[in-house]
């Protein structure tokens, strides 16, 4: 994971070559995309959510690994990766295993009869702990499919929702990211940030998730009020 996130870091810094951004605006779009990310419910629907995350251990198993043989373990690396980030525990278990909690599908129709899509989702009960998620993995998209097995994972781990403007595996601007960029790696020690609580409300949640996000980049104690203090979280659908 190191590597990974060497090679996009010097990415985005010849991203950034062409306009140089200030400490201050870093941090800002950072704190938006994770508003964005993680606390609201999903793209079509802005309405601001609670912290939603993981609590216990994944336990992870392949309802039909036979459909697609080949991606097992590329599935199960890409899952691995993340949640190592977010310091999740991953737990291989048999489908047939009753403590199984994170199902993997590999299917051609996709969730709603959406040929070529890949689709992941996760349950959270009334303290917003996740209890369990599923990923759906679409075998045609061979072509892209880095894309899908970083890009969805993400969304089971409790990022809901896409910060299209980021540079993020999660943004459909950046279509070709397959793979997590720096920004997504700070997203994940955010979210899972001991100070980050289930259940804890969007202004709150935006306030200390940016705070968190200053930590992470070093930015100034100035620029960490200035951004930070008065946030309110996604805004709302109007």
């Amino acid at each position: 994971m190191k590597r990974i996130g060497c090679i996009f870091l010097l990415i985005s810094m010849a991203a950034g070559a062409v306009r140089a951004e200030s400490p201050r605006e870093v941090l800002s779009e950072a704190a938006r995309a994770f508003d964005e990310a993680a606390l609201r419910q999903k793209d079509d629907n802005a309405k601001p959510a609670p912290v939603r995350k993981w609590m216990k251990t994944i336990r992870l198993a392949f309802d039909n690994p036979g459909a697609m043989p080949s991606l097992v373990d590329r599935t199960r690396q890409a899952i691995k990766v993340e949640a190592t980030e977010a310091g999740l525990a991953v737990v291989d278990v048999e489908r047939s295993d009753a403590t199984m909690n994170y199902k993997v599908l590999f299917d051609e129709n996709g969730l709603t009869g959406d040929a070529g899509s890949c689709f992941g989702s996760f349950w959270w009960n009334n303290g917003s702990e996740i209890t369990r998620a599923e990923l759906r993995i679409n075998p045609v998209r061979i072509r892209d499919i880095d894309r899908c097995i970083y890009h969805e994972p993400m969304h089971t781990l409790g990022f809901g929702s896409h910060p299209h403007a980021a540079f993020s595996v999660l943004s459909y601007v950046y279509k070709a990211q397959r793979t997590p960029t720096p920004l997504d790696i700070h997203l994940l020690h955010t979210l899972y940030d001991a100070r980050m609580t289930p259940g804890l409300k969007p202004a709150p949640a935006s306030q200390l998730a940016c705070r968190i996000l200053g930590e992470r980049l070093a930015s100034s104690a100035a620029d960490i009020d200035a951004v930070c203090r008065d946030r309110k979280g996604p805004t709302p659908a109007s």
